[in-house]
């Protein structure tokens, strides 16, 4: 009779083990809440096994392999999400970021279309616009990012991301006055967004207009204090204006705080070179050239190198 017993309760344990899909999707994101991202793929692996076609399952899975860098994982997971429900955006949404995050243009820009076909809520097809506004930027269509980003726009015109990317756009189609125009309409939406200041100081500071440009890094700059990237850009505004002293200033501290950045040493150059330090200024180029200046920005190193640092 004991032995009975103690089968019957043995059964009881398992049985109060057993968990329904509910309670393991709830585990699973008090894992992600708690960052462990790894515990929380087992758990949608878990319910997978109990059901092959769970659509939330397959993205949250898909969604955490992407954070952890796992990206065919993620695109196996995003793809076997839209077999099962290809009537469904969200898949295709979140596809279309990683495609982005791999440089896949083309692909990026067709998910996200697809998306907006399947869209019904206003929040989603924003952002899809806007994504897809950033994939045909990534590819240099700045006039189809530019569409895509007013289609943004027009769903929700408070949005600062979305006017910054249409100033972007506008800068590189040679609009610098429409550009101008939506980042000072930022300003007056968030007074303290560092990025609108410092675009309209990199905005004028291109158009010859020094101390307008000036004024605007100067307040990008009381926002936060030792911003390294704004340093350089003020830098360059102050080198223009020809205070060598100050560009310096601001250069060298720019390099302290962020010493990786090609950009200003090619800055920095340009100063030793106006003060005739050409030792200082080709050491500095050379700096500039080892950062893969030329990968991201083109040839202007290489042909400062040419004319002030041959033997």
């Amino acid at each position: 009779m004991k032995t009975i017993l103690l089968l019957f309760s043995m059964l009881f344990a398992a049985a109060g083990f057993a968990q329904t899909v509910e309670e393991l999707t709830k585990a699973a994101y008090e894992l992600e809440n708690k960052k462990k991202y790894d515990q929380a793929i087992e758990l949608y692996s878990k319910i997978l096994k109990k059901d092959t076609s769970h659509y939330h399952s397959y993205v949250n899975r898909a969604l955490l392999f992407d954070r952890l860098d796992k990206i065919q994982n993620a695109y196996d997971d995003y793809t076997k999400a839209i077999e099962l429900y290809p009537d469904s955006a969200v898949a295709y949404h979140y596809r279309a970021i990683l495609f982005y995050r791999m440089t896949y243009s083309e692909e990026a820009i067709s998910d996200n279309t697809k998306a907006l076909e399947l869209a019904t809520d206003d929040s989603l097809r924003m952002i899809c616009f806007s994504n897809r506004g950033n994939a045909r930027q990534q590819k240099r269509d700045f006039q189809g990012a530019f569409e895509d980003y007013t289609r943004a726009y027009l769903i929700d015109t408070s949005s600062i991301a979305t006017l910054n990317n249409m100033a972007t756009s506008l800068d590189e189609l040679g609009r610098q006055d429409e550009a101008i125009r939506y980042l000072k309409k930022i300003i007056t939406i968030d007074s303290t967004f560092i990025g609108a200041y410092v675009n309209l100081g990199f905005q004028y500071n291109n158009s010859g207009k020094y101390r307008e440009a000036l004024k605007y890094f100067n307040k990008a700059l009381t926002i936060e204090k030792d911003e390294p990237l704004t340093l350089n850009n003020r830098g360059l505004t102050k080198y223009n204006l020809k205070d060598y002293k100050g560009a310096l200033s601001d250069i060298n501290k720019s390099i302290q705080i962020y010493p990786s950045n090609a950009f200003a040493y090619k800055n920095r150059a340009l100063v030793y070179l106006a003060l005739n330090k050409k030792q200082e200024a080709c050491k500095d180029l050379q700096q500039a050239l080892d950062y893969e200046f030329t990968k991201v920005y083109g040839e202007e190193v290489n042909d400062l190198v040419r004319k002030h640092c041959g033997k």
